[in-house]
């Protein structure tokens, strides 16, 4: 009798043991993942309207709505990271992150990202405050000419003081190069079309700024991955087809930059 308790008292034990040993492995086998999806970081900047920007405390615009997107049909989690535009690429063959938001597509940087397939079309334009006395490239003798460092706009920015006889200067932040010509620091800023016109479309009577001249350049706007990131980019991009496919981007796209 004695032994035959003993024996059951064995077999609970096991069994105890056993479920424990099930629940750990399950809990692991989750890691990385929050409810099946697939855990991806985004570096993204908090200023760059209407593509994406912090309101209210929060991340928005065009390029994070689109994002979300894309993960919905592609079963991604999305984590951003906000980051200095400097950062990104650094960031991505760092590990630190595994999408860049916010680039332009470059032959130079081709070489040490991958790029997604093109969401966006766009260009870069110049803008001046409402009363400034430039009206032409011309204009730029002897002005100074600020635009967001480490990007295409400041290289931009550079061949135009080049080209007109001023001087490019580079700052960190979107909305710094705004504060920089409307605090007289600077003569004009080098800044992609969306963004200037959101400016001005949020602005409304009260708008300080102008654009001069036509674009400068015609832009292609795409996500970057790790270089070899043959796995994720595919998984951008058909997220992105099945979006334009069944209607969602083009919701979007009225949202941020109307009809």
């Amino acid at each position: 009798m004695y032994k035959m308790k003993r024996l059951l008292f064995l077999l609970g034990t096991i069994g105890l043991l056993s479920l424990i040993l099930v629940g750990c492995s399950n809990s692991n086998s989750d890691a990385g993942t929050s409810g099946g999806r697939e855990k991806v970081s985004v570096a993204a900047l908090n200023n760059y309207p209407p593509l994406i920007f912090k309101q209210d405390g929060k991340l928005t615009g065009f390029e994070y709505d689109l994002l979300q997107a894309i993960a919905e049909e592609e079963n991604l989690e999305l984590e951003f990271k906000e980051m200095k535009f400097d950062g990104f690429i650094p960031g991505l063959q760092s590990n630190q992150v595994d999408i860049a938001s916010s680039l332009l597509i470059r032959e130079e940087r081709k070489e040490v990202v991958d790029f997604s397939d093109i969401f966006l079309n766009s260009g870069l334009v110049l803008a001046v405050a409402n009363n400034s006395s430039i009206q032409s490239f011309e204009d730029l003798k002897g002005k100074t000419i600020v635009a967001t460092q480490g990007s295409t706009t400041f290289e931009k920015a550079k061949e135009l003081a080049d080209q007109y006889g001023g001087k490019a200067k580079p700052l960190k932040e979107t909305d710094a190069l705004y504060l920089d010509v409307e605090n007289g620091n600077a003569d004009a800023l080098v800044l992609n079309s969306p963004t200037v016109e959101y400016r001005l479309a949020v602005d409304g009577d009260n708008v300080k700024f102008r654009i001069v001249g036509e674009h400068m350049t015609v832009d292609e706007h795409a996500f970057a991955v790790k270089k070899g990131n043959k796995e994720l980019a595919d998984k951008i991009n058909a997220g992105l087809k099945t979006v334009k496919e069944n209607g969602e981007y083009n919701k979007i796209h009225e949202k941020w930059f109307g009809k």
